[in-house]
């Protein structure tokens, strides 16, 4: 008998066609296979109400096979408590006036749910942001660790940390229940840690791990109302099919009305994107345009240029390689540090990647004769914090422990943001040789850098008049990671090419009172 069918005798739930492969798939395989079952969809297509049936349909082989396994235990986490009492806990709700044999205990922490007046599933529910709640967790076994919405939905909520992940699937071993790891969400931008677990876990080969994604195509959930409706299932189908149509038009109108197209992506068409959490810092910039279409050659006996952010306040620092002609700059590679100093930042990514393309100096002649040709010369433009001293009785600077690594000078780039900021402006609206632009940035060596320039680094935004707050440290504070390699690479843009300088000259001349050459008065 289907799983459904046998807890479902009224026939309350009918399961989408792709929430019901992913119940199946949570019910069966052998026992001692552990199963980390994804199923992601835009909202409101269905993904927790299958989430609860898909632990039912597991409790239902237990009761084929182990009774006295019963009931199955199940932790539920989402990242805040109030985001499980706004969403989870109401569709267990909606399933209770439908049928279900729903039972609340302590203080809707729990909840259990019966099958003839006999426990089948026991529910307690965790927000990771409650710190009685995470205590308890971490000593909680289970059959099945049950994880909602573990990627943010753009400053609506957080999300779950990726080390509940791994800690909760630590306690999934209840006795004789086939080990489930369940993950019921909403598409994550692509830099999610979930991607990239279950990328690492798939790559293992365990034999007894399976990890399985389940996707529900956007709109699925009306297609499926209509073809029930079609069947002579009723007309309320129908109903059911276009309120649940007129919801995703909502959805769509009242987030493109906010500017938020990175959401709409997300949350109405179910497509992993990119989040932005504000006004994008720099807003000309197009993955199209200034991302070249494959690996950019390094130009031999050409200098190349460092730009390196400091990341002294967060530990985040940042260093950007490029090359440069009369009419075209080439950004060759880009790396950051996380919660790392200067130094261990050269020695963890500056120097191995300069040793894997071999950016090295020439050995012992000067840039003149036949062995320059054999290395590079390097320039060195830095955030001026890395001359500032690391204390009151410290002469010792960022900038010294640079330059007795890297065995060259480091200047300083401007402190003015405005100077990097219209440089990076102008040198993304700029147009290079042939069908470039005059930027272009390696498509495999500068994911974080592209990201950041693709809305990733960004400006918060005032939370009673949306206006961006245009403050630097604002921005990087409210970014993370993402801005400190566009900070980098804004360094050496605005040393040379003073985009801000030429604006201010500009407005310190007059106004010609009469026609100038054919070349304009601006750009005599």
């Amino acid at each position: 008998m289907d799983p459904v069918e046998a807890l479902n005798p009224a026939s309350c739930y009918v399961p989408s066609p792709t929430c019901a492969t992913f119940i199946n798939a949570v019910r069966h395989g052998p026992v001692n296979e552990m199963r980390v079952l994804i199923l992601r969809s835009a909202r409101g297509e269905g993904k927790t109400s299958a989430g609860l049936w898909a632990c039912m349909a597991l409790a239902e082989r237990l009761a084929a096979e182990h009774p006295e396994a019963l009931p199955l235990r199940v932790a539920v986490v989402r990242d805040f408590w109030v985001n499980l009492e706004r969403t989870t806990l109401p569709t267990f709700e909606e399933n209770a006036r439908l049928g279900v044999e729903l039972e609340w205990l302590n203080g809707r922490r729990e909840a259990v749910i019966a099958s003839g007046g006999i426990p089948f599933v026991h529910f307690w529910f965790f927000g990771v942001d409650r710190p009685d709640d995470a205590d308890k967790f971490q000593g909680f076994q289970s059959g099945v660790l049950w994880l909602e919405e573990v990627a943010p939905a753009a400053g609506v909520a957080s999300g779950v940390p990726a080390s509940v992940f791994g800690t909760g699937a630590l306690a999934v071993r209840q006795s004789h229940v086939p080990p489930r790891v369940i993950i019921t969400m909403n598409p994550p931008d692509k830099n999610h840690w979930i991607l990239r677990v279950e990328e690492h876990l798939a790559g293992l080969g365990l034999r007894d791990v399976v990890v399985s994604h389940f996707v529900i195509p956007s709109g699925e959930r009306s297609v499926h109302f209509r073809a029930l409706a079609a069947m002579g299932e009723g007309e309320a189908w129908n109903e059911a099919a276009d309120a649940f149509d007129a919801y995703r038009t909502r959805n769509r109108a009242f987030l493109e009305a906010v500017g938020r197209h990175d959401l709409v992506a997300r949350l109405v068409e179910g497509e992993i994107g990119e989040v932005r959490l504000g006004t994008a810092v720099v807003p000309n910039f197009s993955r199209a345009l200034h991302v070249a279409k494959e690996p950019l050659a390094i130009v031999r006996g050409l200098e190349v240029i460092r730009g390196i952010d400091a990341g002294i306040n967060d530990l985040h620092p940042a260093c950007c390689w490029i090359q440069c002609g009369s009419d075209w700059l080439n950004v060759l590679g880009s790396r950051v540090g996380s919660n790392i100093g200067i130094e261990e930042f050269v020695r963890r990514e500056v120097w191995p990647f300069e040793r894997k393309y071999r950016l090295m100096k020439p050995r012992g002649v000067t840039s003149f004769g036949p062995g320059a040709r054999q290395g590079f010369r390097f320039r060195n433009i830095a955030d001026p914090a890395v001359f500032q001293t690391e204390g009151q009785r410290s002469a010792r600077t960022a900038a010294m422990v640079l330059e007795e690594m890297l065995k060259e000078a480091v200047e300083p780039g401007p402190v003015e943001w405005a100077a990097r900021r219209e440089a990076l402006f102008a040198a993304f609206n700029r147009k290079g040789p042939g069908d470039r632009m005059f930027i272009a940035i390696d498509p495999d060596e500068n994911e974080i850098l592209i990201d950041g320039l693709a809305g990733r680094f960004s400006y918060p935004e005032h939370h009673e008049t949306g206006e961006p707050i245009a403050d630097i440290a604002a921005a990087k504070r409210h970014s993370g990671r993402w801005g400190h390699p566009v900070d980098a690479l804004a360094y050496p843009l605005a040393v040379l090419y003073p985009a801000y300088d030429l604006v201010r000259q500009q407005m310190r001349e007059p106004v010609p009172k009469s026609p100038r050459h054919e070349g304009g008065w601006v750009g005599r």
